[in-house]
């Protein structure tokens, strides 16, 4: 074996002792934090986790004599974790490019998800203090959420509704396609309302 497949097969090796080590804290965290019933928009909560195992995983990855960063390293790591559980390459590419951006406050300072990852062990309830913070917090509530997204089967349903009542009472199949149209959108419209008005009612009480 030459040097460079030696460092290539250290690398990976590294790569699989991080995401172990990751695995195992979110085993040990995720029971903690689901007894909280956080209430939280989807695509925040993953968010949030996948970046509190990159600063987790940076911070274990630093016993290893690599010439990658650490801090990059878990990024890398993080990337090996999405598409060892499904995800395809070019989406976990995509995901830890977006990640990366993020990660950073406008001032260059690493989010808190980051430095709670940093600092996490197996079973300190970590996670569930980082999802604390953010209780109460407009934005990344989950109920104006379900609101809007529970207003699409509506829509459609009302759409269809609309489009048959009127070929039934002899409107032509434009004219009837038209109407569903409007009712769906006018649907979504009020639920879209609806959506604001709740954010900035939890906006004013937080």
């Amino acid at each position: 074996m030459t040097a460079t497949e030696r460092d290539a097969t250290g690398a990976l090796q590294a790569i699989d002792a991080c995401v172990t080590a990751a695995r195992q804290l979110l085993a040990s965290q995720l029971p903690i934090s689901e007894t909280r019933n956080y209430d939280f928009l989807p695509i925040f909560k993953e968010m949030s986790t996948q970046l509190y195992l990159v600063g987790f995983m940076w911070r274990f990855g630093e016993q290893f004599d690599l010439p990658t960063a650490p801090r990059d390293r878990g990024f890398i790591c993080l990337m090996s974790m999405l598409v060892g559980d499904g995800m395809n390459a070019k989406q976990a590419q995509k995901r830890i490019a977006y990640l990366n951006e993020v990660s950073r406050t406008s001032t260059g300072q690493d989010i808190l998800a980051i430095t709670a990852g940093y600092r996490a062990n197996n079973g300190d309830g970590s996670l569930a203090a980082l999802f604390d913070t953010f209780r109460g917090v407009a934005q990344v509530s989950g109920a104006p959420f379900r609101l809007l997204n529970r207003s699409k089967p509506i829509a459609a349903i009302l759409a269809v509704a609309g489009f048959v009542i009127s070929l039934i009472v002899g409107r032509t199949w434009a004219e009837s396609l038209g109407i569903g149209v409007v009712l769906a959108v006018a649907t979504l419209a009020i639920a879209l309302a609806c959506y604001r008005q709740e954010l900035k009612a939890k906006k004013w009480k937080h």
